[in-house]
């Protein structure tokens, strides 16, 4: 039983004798890109690939300005709610000491529909072996990939796919902000 003014837990930073170390912060480099010139942005995937670290959130521009922000708000985690525009994340794979994490694509959008369905009926199908982990109206749709797809597919059919759940916006090209590895 803990007494009044006794510590809450059976830790305490009182007690601990190691030094508090500071979280390295992650760089974000933003690229502006054309769905004809992929190069750039490949060349990132390989780089987060080779170090299984990182992510890079794909963004149409709508706008002059360059597009909306690609950071949720704190409600917004917990609502399943979205930024307001349709946008992609893709994460390399990565081993842990569990195994191997398969590369994953995810796809926010706001639709209000479940988008393997609406994807089909646009004739933008889910290659037969990437794998639907998520497909929610609100939370949006979750893909494990194969290891050894091509990025290049990947890219390709992230882009196809952000168009056709984006129906009746003009974009104005692209941004992909990359999250770059820590180790970089």
């Amino acid at each position: 039983m803990w007494l009044r003014g006794a510590r809450l837990g059976p830790w305490s930073a009182t007690d601990c004798d190691t030094a508090r170390v500071a979280r390295k912060l992650r760089q974000i480099s933003s690229v502006d890109f054309s769905a004809n010139e992929l190069t750039r942005i490949l060349a990132y995937m390989s780089m987060l690939a080779e170090a299984e670290d990182g992510w890079i959130n794909l963004i149409p521009k709508i706008t002059d300005d360059g597009g909306m922000p690609t950071s949720l708000g704190f409600l917004t985690l917990f609502s399943g709610g979205s930024s307001g525009v349709t946008m992609c994340t893709w994460i390399p794979g990565s081993h842990d000491r569990t195994g191997r994490n398969q590369p994953s694509l995810g796809i926010t959008h706001v639709t209000g529909h479940r988008a393997v369905a609406q994807l089909l009926t646009l004739e933008i199908s889910i290659p037969p072996t990437w794998l639907v982990e998520q497909d929610h109206p609100r939370r949006g749709l979750v893909l494990r990939l194969p290891p050894a797809e091509p990025a290049e597919r990947v890219l390709a059919w992230a882009l196809r796919a952000i168009g056709g759940l984006s129906p009746g916006v003009a974009f104005r090209g692209w941004r992909a902000d990359i999250y770059l590895p820590l180790t970089a």
